[in-house]
């Protein structure tokens, strides 16, 4: 079982796809989701490319942070994804295990900074625009098929 979930922000738990219209939204599923897995003992955050004033004006005022209260953001490191050092940093500063951590994302960025960090990645297919060009140990079609992962050795 996992004691570490990390999530991105962009295209994972929101839709900035609109972004420049003015419309960002969390995706479905993703409120129940963190909902349900507090329930576990589980240390869960969010690794991300945006800048701190993104985060704060684009992800803290859809309040999800109460269930993720860790955050990494793209100016608290000096290598940024692909570059492993987000993750690295995140699993330094949450205390973390890289062996019983999952890095969950939308791109190749994402996994390759998570293969690199030496974490398990899953792919958020509902944000991920080339599914079949990206590996990784779990594919979820939908975010409640995360909570697959708390019932796992």
């Amino acid at each position: 079982m996992y004691t570490a979930l990390i999530f991105d922000i962009d295209g994972t738990l929101i839709n900035t796809e609109q972004a420049v219209l003015g419309t960002i939204h969390v995706f479905d599923g993703i409120g129940e989701l963190l909902a349900e897995l507090r329930e576990y003992p589980i240390l869960k955050g969010v690794v991300t490319s945006n800048t701190s004033r993104e985060y704060l004006d684009d992800f803290v005022p859809f309040g999800l942070v109460r269930d993720l209260p860790f955050a990494l953001c793209g100016d608290d490191t000096n290598r940024h994804k692909p570059h492993p050092e987000p993750l690295l940093t995140f699993l330094e500063i949450s205390g973390a295990r890289p062996d019983s951590t999952i890095y969950i994302g939308d791109t190749v960025y994402d996994y390759e900074c998570a293969r690199d960090a030496g974490v398990d990645f899953g792919l958020a297919l509902w944000g991920c625009r080339q599914p079949d060009l990206i590996p990784a140990k779990y594919k979820f079609e939908h975010p409640k098929d995360i909570l697959t992962l708390m019932n796992r050795p």
